[in-house]
């Protein structure tokens, strides 16, 4: 059935047409005045980017000339080149020598497209360039021929009165005993005098073509140089017949069917010009003319066409949204063969779903705020906040083993797993319920109810035990909830009491269900003899004793009920004790990092075996590498070692020792220091002691003879170094040893 469309001037298909055609004809008197203005502003901008390339190119050129200038003005303060106006060459080749060098730097080094450098003496009559020193006449007559620019030339510029001064370019010859044939080469020469070097002046030959390749800015148009008395200084490319008058208040001249464009250097004095030939710029304005005028006929047509289009289009779709607002239900979904309809219908649909969604995410964060004590500012996420209901709380603690991660990001269990199906179980069983992710190990089940439901989630915990322990070797999890019905302001309490339930966990792989409530307190896992025995043990790499004081104090935490937080606590304090020490000594620990961060290997142990294991490992590689480090041949280190161990009875200085090792004391110091990582009275120290623990385990010597011998003077001072080091005096410490020897 075909749909006759009735013209109505009040309808939106007219208001819609009419809109269009204004719109249209607007811009239609727009561009007409546009296209005049920007043909005119095409034009200057044609000729004002020629003038801007000139400019470019002058720049470049006298910027590179006032280089040179500064560069060589600054031999004519020169001690080397003064000493040589003033002395006999033949007697100063080091300081030719010495220029030449220079020269050749300057010429390979510096970006100045130079050929050579040269000083030229006037009555001498040599020269010195970068290949070193030659008579003026073989410089000028063999080396660099050119007929304008002979050995007359040279010399009669030290008549002239200038400063700096270019040259017309010109074809040289170049004669070296090393080219088979002569090379030739377009240079132009450049002269610098001084009134202070009178006698003397500076030239330079820059290589003509590589400098303009280099700064030139135009494209392949003719372009050529004048000197200050309009004598052709360079050029290159086809040079019109006719040239004009270039008068020096403007930019560029028309001049028989050319644009000159011009800048005077003033430096140089020199008068750059490129020629563009008029019909280049004819020629890229009568392109942009038709460019212009097919974009405009075609922007035309193209619009009325879209205008009656879009008018049909946008009609049909707008009278059946109207419609469909009138009776809005975001149950009701509108099919339509138009996709925007389509997109306003779905569009209504998700606003309203978003909505909830929003308010949902609003509750959570709200519950939140009140589990942390975080006041919240937003009345209408309070609003959503339900506080005055009891509840049951349930904390979900997921701990992952390193056999989670060698799966790979590609494997389902992890938080948002565990997090839809404890909500989708928790909200089965109990419909008023809340559940949400508060950290990325930690996750929350707030069960809102009037009686006390405590066995209900009992055996709903139990499910998930049982669930969950099917993949315990990839997790342990930890699930914290008391007993109890909690008060509507209790949500701190609540959330405090499970993360201290949570630190409860023993040892093990299953999931466990904390219950009992109770702060985890810290134990202490060593005496502090066992401190300074371990620090002595690794000292030495005495792996075996290392070993037996660790597997003695996981025995302790075994017997003592430890939770797997105290083992963690334990193991860390054992890892930074190890690096410290092997520290200390400047060790690299890269070799301990093998598997990973020993701190993070810890955190996936779930029995007392990985932990021995980890310790048999950990120990062994440190043991090693402190005696590696200690068997590391060191002559002053040796004989500092050697030296105690046949004089520790004797009355040691470190001064003494210096001077067997004929260095200073505080060389000395440093030295043993920086090698052991330990200070010499400390190993000292330490030697006597364990020497005199010896004594008296085996002898029945008196305390102040044992002194003595180790080489103690005053038996005070003795005693005093025996507690510091042991933590007990020498005579507890030998009753110690006659009542548990195997200690």
């Amino acid at each position: 059935m075909e749909r006759r469309t009735r013209f109505n001037g009040k309808s939106l298909f007219a208001k819609l047409l009419l809109g269009f055609m204004i719109v249209i004809f607007i811009s239609f008197a727009f561009n007409l005045f546009a296209y005049h203005f920007f043909y005119d502003q095409m034009r200057d901008q044609l000729i004002r980017s020629n003038s801007i390339s000139v400019s470019k190119t002058v720049d470049g050129y006298e910027k590179q000339l006032s280089q040179l200038d500064d560069l060589l003005t600054r031999y004519y303060f020169d001690n080397s080149v003064t000493a040589l106006k003033k002395g006999n060459i033949d007697s100063d080749f080091p300081i030719v020598n010495e220029l030449a060098d220079e020269f050749k730097s300057i010429v390979g080094n510096y970006n100045l497209d130079l050929e050579n450098v040269f000083i030229y003496f006037k009555e001498q009559s040599f020269v010195i360039d970068k290949n070193g020193y030659t008579r003026a006449e073989d410089m000028f007559g063999k080396y660099y021929v050119n007929s304008e620019y002979g050995s007359d030339f040279w010399a009669k510029q030290f008549a002239e009165d200038f400063h700096f001064r270019a040259f017309p370019s010109a074809e040289f010859k170049k004669y070296r005993i090393d080219l088979v044939t002569p090379d030739q080469g377009r240079y132009f020469p450049i002269i610098i005098k001084s009134q202070i070097g009178s006698q003397f002046y500076i030239g330079a030959l820059v290589d003509t073509d590589r400098m303009f390749a280099a700064l030139k800015e135009a494209s392949d148009n003719p372009f050529y140089m004048t000197d200050r008395s309009g004598e052709l200084f360079f050029s290159t490319g086809t040079r019109p017949d006719k040239m004009p008058e270039l008068a020096p208040d403007r930019a560029y001249e028309l001049h028989a069917n050319n644009y000159f464009f011009y800048q005077k250097g003033l430096l140089s004095g020199l008068t750059y010009v490129s020629v563009v030939p008029y019909q280049s710029v004819a020629s890229q304005l009568t392109k942009m003319n038709v460019l212009l005028l097919t974009l405009f006929a075609f922007s035309i047509l193209i619009s009325v066409a879209i205008s009656v289009l879009l008018s049909v289009r946008f009609k049909n779709p707008v009278q059946r949204i109207v419609e469909s607002l009138r009776q809005m239900n975001p149950a009701i979904r509108h099919s339509s063969s138009i996709h925007e309809f389509n997109v306003i219908s779905e569009g209504l649909e998700h606003i309203i779903e978003s909505v909830h969604r929003k308010n949902s995410l609003l509750q959570k964060y709200g519950y939140l705020d009140k589990i942390k004590s975080i006041q919240a500012l937003d009345t209408e996420m309070q609003s959503l906040v339900e506080t005055d209901r009891p509840f049951h709380f349930i904390m979900f603690h997921i701990h992952y083993t390193r056999e989670y991660e060698l799966l790979g990001n590609e494997h389902p269990l992890k938080a948002t797993y565990f997090l839809e199906f404890i909500n989708l179980n928790v909200t089965e069983s109990f419909p008023d319920s809340m559940t949400m992710q508060i950290e990325k190990d930690r996750i929350l089940a707030i069960i809102f109810t009037p009686a006390d439901v405590s066995s209900d989630i009992s055996e709903k915990l139990l499910y998930f035990k049982r669930v969950f322990d099917r993949d315990k070797a990839y997790y342990q999890l930890t699930i914290a909830c008391q007993r109890r019905l909690w008060e509507p302001s209790e949500f701190t309490a609540a959330y405090e009491a499970a993360g201290e339930m949570v630190r409860s966990r023993k040892l093990n792989d299953e999931t466990q269900i904390v219950e009992d409530v109770g702060a985890t307190e810290p134990l202490m896992f060593w005496t502090s003899e066992e401190e300074r025995s371990f620090a002595a043990m690794l000292e030495a790499g005495n792996e075996a004793q290392l070993l037996a004081l660790a597997r003695g104090s996981l025995l302790r935490l075994d017997k003592s009920d430890a939770s797997a937080w105290h083992y963690r606590q334990f193991a860390s304090d054992l890892v930074s004790k190890v690096l410290m020490a092997l520290m200390a000594h400047k060790i690299d620990t890269h070799a301990l990092y093998s598997k990973g961060s020993p701190f993070d290997e810890i955190e996936r142990f779930v029995s007392a075996e990985q932990y021995a294991l980890f310790f048999e490992r950990l120990l062994g590689q440190a043991s090693a590498l402190i005696k590696e480090k200690r068997e590391a041949r060191d002559p002053i280190v040796d004989f500092v070692v050697r030296f105690i161990e046949e004089h520790y009875g004797d009355d040691i200085y470190q001064d003494l020792i210096a001077d067997r090792l004929n260095i200073s004391t505080g060389y000395l110091r440093n030295y043993f220091k920086e090698k052991t990582g330990q200070n010499l009275s400390d190993y000292l120290n330490e030697y006597r002691i364990e020497k005199a623990k010896e004594m008296l385990e085996v002898t029945e010597d008196k305390i102040q003879d044992i002194a003595a011998k180790v080489g103690y003077q005053n038996a005070n001072s003795f005693t005093r170094m025996f507690r510091r080091l042991t933590g007990i005096t020498p005579g507890e410490y030998r009753r110690e040893k006659i009542l548990n020897p195997q200690k």
